[in-house]
C-alpha cells in the first residue's frame, strides 16, 4: 500500500456543447455530414455447414505462433502511423485529483488462467465472457472454459479456417447476451502472408460447456482473397450483436466496418438478417469499437483531432448511422511516450497503435438515457507527467459535452482502457499501469478501478492491481483485448481480463492472464 493519491478526473466542470453535427436539431446536416463517408448494406448470413467447422486447426509451433502475431502487429503498425496520422495538442487543464493503489474496491474473484499459461502468446490479449459460474475465455490463440468461476480450466479445441484463410492467428472477443441466454466468441483467421483473413462467430446457446451450436463465417474480400479484417470487436444491445473490423488491403486502411446481426435470428442459428456499414471518413485511419452497456442505442466514438471528438449513433429501429462532432475543453496528445519498466527496462507503450490518434485503444460504454464515457490513450502533456488516459462524457438525451476528464498518476504510465457501466449508473475499468518516464518503472501490471456514489462527479479514485508482472517484452509490445462485461447474474458487478508478465518474457508459462469479477465496495456482494 502506498501514500493514497488520487487517480484521475475533475468533478464535473462547466458544460461545453458545440455541436457540429446534430440529427436532433438539424436531421439534413446529419445527412450531408455521411454522404461519401458511409456505405450500408443490407443482406442476409447463412450459418455455416457443420462440417465447415470440423477442419482441424494447422498446429503451430510457440515460434511460429509468436511469428503469425509480430506479422500481424507490424502490419497494423504500419497501418495505424500511415493512415491515422498523429495530432499534437497539450492540455491545458490542471492537474486534478490522482490516486494510487487501494483496497475500497470489491474483487470477487481474480484468478489466472492456466491455459493461457500452457499455449498462449507472451503478447496475451486475454478476452473472456460469462454466464454466471460458466466462463467463456481465450487469448493468442486459444480457448478455454470454465464451470466454476475460474477455479479450473478446460482446453478446448479452435477448428481450422477456410482455404484462404486456414490459420487462427488472434484477436479473439466473447460477450454475453442475457435475452437469449446466448454466449458469442470470435476468431480472427489469416492466411501465412496475412493479406487476407476471415471473422468466424462461435454461438454457444445455454451452457457455455455445452460446445458451439453452430458457427457464422465473416469473409469481407469474398473470392477476392485480398482483404484483411483486422482487430474485431463483438459487442451487444437488446436485439443485435455487432462485430466490428478494420479492413486492410494490401498495407493500406481501406475502413472501418461495422456489422450489426439478428441475434434472435443468429443464437437459434438461422440465416440472420445483417447490416453492413463501412466508414471511411475524411480524417484517415480510425477503429470503431461498440461500446458497452447498449439496449436500444449502439455508439461509437473517434478522435477528429486533439480536441474534437465524433460520437456515432446507431439506434436499433434505424439503419442508418447519425453523427455528432463535439469539442472537448482540452485536447489529446497524440505522442509517443517513454514507459520503460521491469526487467530489461523495455517499453509497453511504444508502438503506434499504442498511442496514435486511429483509436486502437479507444473504448466506450453508455448508461442509457443517462451518460456515454469513451476513454482512449494519450501521452504526456503540460499537466501530466507520464502517458495517460484521456477520456470525454456526454449525456442524452442530446449528446451534451460534459467533461474530458484525464485517468492519470504522476508516477507511472496509463494505457490500455476497457470500461463498462453497470444497471446502477457506476463504471468499471480495467487498465496497464507501470513504467515511467525516463524509464526505471515497474513492469506492466493490470488493475481495475470503480466509479460509484462515492466519488464526486465522474472519476475512478482509486486501484487495485489485480495481474503482477515483472518484466515487458523486449519489442516493445504489449497485448491489448482487455474485457470487461456486466456480470451475468449481478447486476451490481463486472467481470474483467487484463493480464502481465510474470518472472519471464519469452513464453507462454510467463504469461498471467487474470479472470476478475469486481463491484463496488459500496453495495452488498454479488452472490
Amino acid at each position: 500500500m502506498t501514500t493514497r493519491q488520487w487517480m484521475q478526473t475533475s468533478a464535473l466542470t462547466a458544460l461545453v456543447a458545440a455541436a457540429f453535427v446534430s440529427a436532433n436539431s438539424a436531421p439534413a446536416e446529419a445527412q450531408r455530414a455521411s454522404a461519401g463517408r458511409v456505405a450500408s448494406v443490407t443482406e442476409t448470413l447463412a450459418p455455416e455447414p457443420a462440417a465447415a467447422r470440423m477442419t482441424p486447426l494447422a498446429a503451430l509451433s510457440d515460434a511460429e505462433r509468436e511469428a503469425m502475431i509480430a506479422r500481424r502487429d507490424a502490419i497494423r503498425d504500419a497501418t495505424s502511423s500511415k493512415g491515422g496520422g498523429v495530432a499534437r495538442g497539450l492540455s491545458n487543464a490542471a492537474p486534478t485529483r490522482e490516486a494510487a493503489e487501494s483496497e475500497a474496491n470489491l474483487i470477487t474473484r481474480n484468478v489466472r488462467n492456466t491455459r493461457a499459461q500452457a499455449v498462449s502468446s507472451t503478447l496475451a490479449e486475454p478476452a473472456a465472457a460469462n454466464d454466471g459460474a460458466e466462463v467463456f475465455m481465450g487469448g493468442n490463440t486459444y480457448f478455454s472454459r470454465s464451470a466454476d468461476n475460474g477455479a479450473t480450466w478446460v482446453a478446448e479445441t479452435i477448428p481450422g479456417g477456410p482455404a484462404d484463410a486456414p490459420f487462427a492467428c488472434c484477436d479473439l472477443d466473447f460477450v454475453h447476451h442475457p435475452g437469449t441466454d446466448t454466449t458469442f466468441g470470435i476468431v480472427l483467421y489469416t492466411n501465412a502472408g496475412q493479406t487476407n483473413g476471415v471473422v468466424r462467430i462461435f454461438v454457444r446457446r445455454g451452457t457455455i460447456s455445452g460446445g458451439n451450436d453452430c458457427t457464422y463465417l465473416i469473409d469481407p474480400a469474398g473470392t477476392a482473397n485480398n482483404i484483411l479484417p483486422d482487430y474485431p470487436h463483438l459487442a451487444v444491445s437488446n436485439n443485435f450483436l455487432y462485430l466490428t473490423t478494420n479492413n486492410l488491403r494490401a498495407g493500406s486502411w481501406i475502413g472501418a466496418q461495422i456489422r450489426r446481426f439478428n441475434i434472435a435470428q443468429m443464437s437459434n442459428c438461422l440465416t440472420t438478417t445483417t447490416n453492413t456499414f463501412t466508414y471511411t471518413g475524411s480524417d484517415g485511419q480510425r477503429i470503431l469499437t461498440p461500446v458497452e452497456g447498449a439496449t436500444t442505442t449502439q455508439y461509437f466514438g473517434l478522435n477528429r483531432t486533439s480536441n474534437l471528438f465524433r460520437i456515432i449513433r446507431l439506434r436499433e429501429a434505424s439503419n442508418a448511422l447519425e453523427f455528432f462532432d463535439r469539442q472537448l475543453s482540452h485536447g489529446s496528445n497524440f505522442v509517443n511516450p517513454d514507459c520503460r519498466g521491469g526487467t530489461g527496462n523495455f517499453d509497453f507503450i511504444e508502438r503506434s497503435t499504442s498511442w496514435s490518434i486511429a483509436g486502437f485503444r479507444l473504448r466506450g460504454a453508455v448508461v442509457p438515457g443517462n451518460r456515454l464515457w469513451f476513454v482512449w490513450n494519450v501521452g504526456p502533456d503540460g499537466s501530466h507527467t507520464q502517458a495517460h488516459i484521456h477520456s470525454a462524457i456526454f449525456s442524452e438525451p442530446g449528446l451534451t459535452t460534459l467533461t474530458s476528464p484525464p485517468v492519470f498518476n504522476n508516477t507511472r504510465c496509463f494505457g490500455y482502457p476497457s470500461i463498462s457501466s453497470n444497471v446502477f449508473g457506476e463504471f468499471g475499468i480495467t487498465f496497464a499501469h507501470g513504467g515511467k518516464a525516463g524509464g526505471g518503472g515497474q513492469a506492466a501490471q493490470g488493475a481495475i478501478a470503480v466509479d460509484d456514489a462515492g466519488s464526486a462527479g465522474n472519476f475512478f479514485p482509486t486501484l487495485m492491481t489485480t495481474a503482477l508482472g515483472t518484466h515487458n517484452r523486449s519489442d516493445s509490445r504489449f497485448g491489448d483485448y482487455f474485457t470487461i462485461r456486466r456480470n451475468k447474474g449481478c447486476a451490481q458487478g463486472w467481470v474483467a481480463t487484463n493480464y502481465a508478465l510474470l518472472n519471464g518474457n519469452t513464453t507462454s508459462a510467463h504469461v498471467n492472464a487474470r479472470y476478475i469479477k469486481f463491484q463496488s465496495s459500496l453495495r452488498a456482494n454479488c452472490p
